[in-house]
């Protein structure tokens, strides 16, 4: 599961490190992403530059529901196995750029957020796919935790680094092997302020991390 995450650092240092080019204006540091807002996504049909799209996919199968199925993740062994997404094994790849994201656990009967991010890349991309409308709509894949991540949940983005991440967008039918935990040394993780709850609360102090999660950082809105 991959409910939250964010994307911050300047525009010339994100294009530097993803080594894209930054197509859409819109473009602010965000700390708290959360599924139906506006992101920004590298596509297979322009894999070198960062265009608009929005969190949340209803697949092909489910758009002709009274009710569609709107997917903001998409599980590995789903994509790889079931028959619906077959068509995005090959194609509709899309690399969704990242600083970090959140997971919750629950600790003294609240659920209590945490902030997980790579120590060696200070950008990296998630790997999702896509269907595409006036602006694409994408869902995040998810893999099994690593030890960093399976102590608050079981699953966790894809995340792959820049050398690795175009090969997503390639759609060859051995990318399976990009759909794998990413190592658990190269990562931290550490609980932060329950503010993180609320998708209209946005600011740096979001990823500071707390010293008593038991008694975590007082937020007037909880």
């Amino acid at each position: 599961m991959c409910g939250r995450y964010t994307l911050a650092g300047k525009p010339v240092d994100l294009e530097k490190h993803l080594r894209v080019r930054l197509f859409a204006e819109s473009y602010k540091p965000s700390f708290n992403i959360a599924p139906g807002q506006p992101i920004l996504c590298c596509f297979d049909s322009d894999p070198q530059t960062l265009h608009a799209a929005y969190w949340g996919m209803v697949p092909y199968w489910a758009q002709s529901d009274a009710k569609p199925l709107t997917l903001i993740n998409v599980r590995d062994d789903s994509l790889l196995h079931k028959k619906g997404f077959a068509p995005y094994r090959t194609s509709r790849h899309c690399l969704i750029p990242a600083t970090g994201f959140y997971e919750w656990k629950s600790v003294a009967n609240k659920k209590q957020p945490y902030y997980f991010h790579c120590l060696n890349h200070p950008f990296v991309f998630f790997a999702g796919i896509y269907e595409n409308h006036q602006t694409p709509k994408v869902a995040i894949v998810t893999t099994r935790a690593s030890s960093c991540v399976s102590e608050v949940h079981d699953r966790m983005p894809v995340i792959l680094n820049p050398s690795e991440a175009f090969a997503w967008l390639e759609g060859k039918n051995d990318c399976a092997v990009l759909l794998q935990p990413y190592p658990a040394e190269e990562m931290e993780a550490y609980p932060v302020s329950t503010a993180v709850n609320r998708a209209v609360e946005d600011n740096p102090q979001l990823i500071e991390p707390i010293s008593d999660i038991n008694n975590p950082t007082p937020n007037l809105f909880d």
